[in-house]
């Protein structure tokens, strides 16, 4: 892409971001969400930068944009394995055998085959396409294959996405390929584990998702996202955990169960209890995300990326079509 149409491309991502909305805090224990409102609806209807709907599944009517991994995984439209039959820690391979592109989420566990790893950054696969998916293991202690496929059915909590995603971006600055430092991400797998005292012979991270409950259920009976909104951000005091941000109320609804239990079990490793973050924190912390969004420095095979150079922030985010597809962010002091 050429550098006027980049940075073309990131004034729309900031002006997108300009119509998210921030809703009332919703607080449990330490832990403060902030639901996240995309209006964006109303002042695009009648322009051209607002999304199409171009080919394939049929979504409320309307043709949808993408689908995600896991849905993709469940009509049987797309598979992700190892690269080969000796596989490769940093690379798994994915196909996309529908009409759709298929939305995977950086921070998604994929459980399965030789080890269960997470996504590096989010990526669109094409329709009809097969590529080879940046991810890291997040299970240390196995190499031994337990099925031929993955699924998607967990995900990483906010302080590993943190390091996991500023990492990858570094090295592909300096490489073009987009690898986590993966002995960094076994430590945070193994003080997390650690912390919850988790009997993990294969120091698997996903085992800290299997019983959420025991850490969620306080969270989860204050916390209960509204179904419109599009987005949440996450707080701690004064101190922002993380922020997941979506173009569609739908898209996250269809993720909020597993991507609430990683924040959850996080906050839950803090036993303090703290009072509610003020509304103006949460806004701050938007704003300077939109402050400092920069294209990446190597493009995806589809839609266009973003990243967030600050020291005191980390995240990237995926513009597709006219809309933010998937944002995520986080402090890099959490």
């Amino acid at each position: 892409m050429e550098a006027q149409r980049m940075v073309e491309t990131v004034g729309a991502a900031k002006q997108w971001l300009r119509t998210v909305r921030v809703g009332e805090g919703m607080h449990s224990k330490n832990l403060t969400i902030f639901p996240l409102y995309w209006e964006g609806e109303k002042a695009k209807a009648s322009s051209e930068s607002a999304p199409s709907w171009g080919e394939g599944e049929v979504d409320g009517g309307r043709k949808a944009r993408y689908q995600l991994l896991a849905d993709a995984i469940e009509a049987k439209q797309a598979r992700v394995e190892e690269t080969s039959e000796s596989g490769d820690v940093p690379l798994l391979a994915v196909r996309n055998d529908g009409s759709t592109p298929i939305l995977i989420p950086e921070g998604e566990i994929l459980i399965g085959a030789k080890q269960n790893r997470t996504v590096n950054l989010t990526l669109l696969v094409a329709a009809k396409t097969q590529m080879q998916m940046p991810v890291s293991c997040v299970e240390a202690g196995r190499w031994s294959r337990s099925s031929r496929h993955f699924e998607a059915k967990a995900w990483a909590h906010p302080k590993l996405r943190e390091l996991k995603v500023r990492s990858a971006q570094s090295y592909r600055r300096e490489t073009g390929m987009a690898r986590a430092d993966q002995s960094a991400v076994w430590k945070e797998v193994d003080d997390h584990l650690d912390d919850f005292d988790i009997p993990a012979p294969t120091r698997d991270l996903a085992l800290s998702f299997e019983e959420p409950a025991v850490y969620t259920s306080e969270y989860r009976e204050r916390i209960e996202l509204p179904e419109s909104a599009c987005g949440f951000l996450a707080a701690r005091g004064d101190e922002v955990i993380g922020l997941d941000l979506f173009d569609s109320a739908q898209t996250l609804q269809k993720l909020w169960r597993r991507m609430s239990d990683a924040y959850f079990v996080e906050a839950a490793r803090g036993d303090e209890r703290l009072e509610e973050t003020p509304g103006n924190v949460a806004s701050k912390f938007l704003s300077a995300v939109e402050d400092r969004l920069v294209p990446a420095a190597k493009q995806p095979q589809l839609g266009f990326e973003m990243e967030l150079v600050d020291g005191a922030l980390a995240g990237s985010a995926l513009w597709y079509d006219g809309a933010i597809c998937h944002l995520s962010a986080f402090s890099t002091n959490n």
